[in-house]
């Protein structure tokens, strides 16, 4: 994981300004912002200094976290009902755009034209990219899984591999469960391994995308393994076994809260308890 810079954009949490100074003080921000964007586009259009990028990556990063910070701190507000609740409306809907903004910006390091070459200098930047987005929630997800999907990685599976894994940190659950639960099946083993890493991180999602997503890795997980043993010199199963089985057994543990000694103990656990509400309580 790439560390984060000391330097900040915005001024810490503790001394953001009251809601009635917000409007202008984000004004102020959105020309900063402007300014750095054009600098960092200008990095990447160099087609060098990558390690001036990374550098502004993290900030970039420091910056979705302090408006997180905000946002948080408003939604309190606003549920207890302190303060003017169309004013907090608004700011929040502003720092939200900027959240949005800045994963996109960092995503650009992913998709720029100057940046086609797979260069080690690129891949650096392009992996610190990765994990940035993984740090900036719902958009960072959306980013993310475009990458993914893209043509111009479709030849780099371990960076690919990457961005999937990079998605459960988002923890953008609501948005990308399904896409990475339908990934268990897929017939990369590394991205079976790295979506089943991703949903290691989704213990806290609602009741109902865990015990999809449990079902799932039961019976996928339990159907390898009866491959291996059906078979003991088909090498493929156990090859696919090997490198996604313990990927699938930490999100069956994340998503359950339990522990189990082997496929069919799962399975045996799925049966008896995937009735049982207080199991997949929100």
């Amino acid at each position: 994981m790439i560390a984060l810079l000391a330097l900040t954009l915005l001024p810490a949490p503790s001394a953001l300004p009251m809601a009635s100074a917000m409007p202008s003080m984000l004004l102020l921000q959105d020309a900063d912002l402007k300014a750095d964007f054009k600098k960092f586009e200008g990095i990447l259009k160099s087609k060098e200094n990558e390690g001036e990028a990374i550098n502004m990556m993290d900030a970039f990063v420091n910056r979705y976290r302090m408006a997180q910070t905000r946002i948080e701190a408003i939604e309190d507000s606003i549920a207890i009902g302190e303060g003017d609740t169309k004013e907090l409306g608004k700011e929040k809907k502003v720092l939200l755009k900027e959240q949005a903004a800045l994963a996109k910006e960092v995503a650009l390091a992913l998709s720029h034209k100057s940046r086609k070459a797979m260069t080690e200098a690129n891949f650096a930047m392009w992996r610190a990219a990765a994990y940035s987005l993984g740090q900036m929630g719902s958009p960072g997800a959306h980013w993310l899984w475009k990458t993914f999907e893209a043509k111009k990685f479709k030849d780099e599976p371990d960076f690919r591999g990457l961005c999937l894994e990079q998605i459960g940190y988002t923890h953008a659950y609501e948005d990308f469960a399904e896409e990475l639960i339908d990934l268990l099946d897929h017939h990369e083993y590394l991205f079976i391994a790295k979506a089943s890493d991703a949903l290691a991180q989704f213990g806290e999602a609602p009741g109902s995308i865990r015990k999809e997503a449990v079902e799932r890795l039961v019976n996928l997980m339990g159907q390898n393994w009866e491959a291996t043993i059906s078979d003991q010199k088909d090498e493929e199963a156990q090859r696919k076994y090997r490198k996604t089985g313990s990927s699938m057994r930490a999100a069956l543990e994340a998503m359950t809260g339990t522990s189990q000694d082997d496929p069919q103990a799962w399975t045996r656990w799925w049966n008896k308890n995937k009735n049982k509400k207080e199991n997949w309580a929100d």
